[in-house]
């Protein structure tokens, strides 16, 4: 299984995750929904940054990934807090995961830069993950520019 992240600009997760910063990601929610209970180890990751969702620069695979039972509020942040050491966030990013009732470990390996390529953006919608059954469904199609000598319009 593949899945399509966005990953948070202003924090630099993409650049942690390729440094080696941090080994781990966490989502959160309230109900469950992807990524909750349907990551597995040895699943593709394909990573665009907050606001550049249209291209995909890294990718990494699953080493372990783990999604909790519903939490109490307080059990939720302890979890949380407990695998900071991987997640290494950012006050603003503990505090948007942390709390909420249904939450996803995923542990990463073999991060890596890639030649980055067009995806549609729409496709990630407002929880920033999709799960795909193979990133080339989520592939944009480049079309063909023609070329136009100077001074002539291009035939359809």
């Amino acid at each position: 299984m593949d899945h399509l992240i966005r990953l948070d600009r202003e924090a630099k997760e993409l650049e942690r995750l390729c440094d080696g910063v941090n080994s781990m990601i966490v989502r959160g929610s309230t109900e469950r929904r992807p990524p909750h209970g349907v990551v597995g180890e040895g699943d593709r990751l394909f990573f665009v940054r907050e606001g550049d969702e249209g291209t995909v620069r890294a990718s990494a695979k699953v080493r372990k990934a783990d999604s909790t039972p519903m939490l109490s509020q307080e059990a939720s942040v302890i979890r949380v807090v407990q695998n900071q050491r991987k997640l290494m966030l950012t006050e603003q990013q503990f505090q948007r995961w942390a709390g909420h009732r249904f939450l996803a470990f995923v542990e990463v390996e073999e991060v890596s830069l890639i030649d980055p390529f067009s995806v549609d953006p729409s496709l990630l919608g407002p929880d920033g993950w999709t799960v795909l059954e193979d990133i080339s469904m989520a592939k944009r199609k480049r079309t063909a520019t023609a070329f136009c000598p100077p001074g002539q319009q291009a035939r359809a």
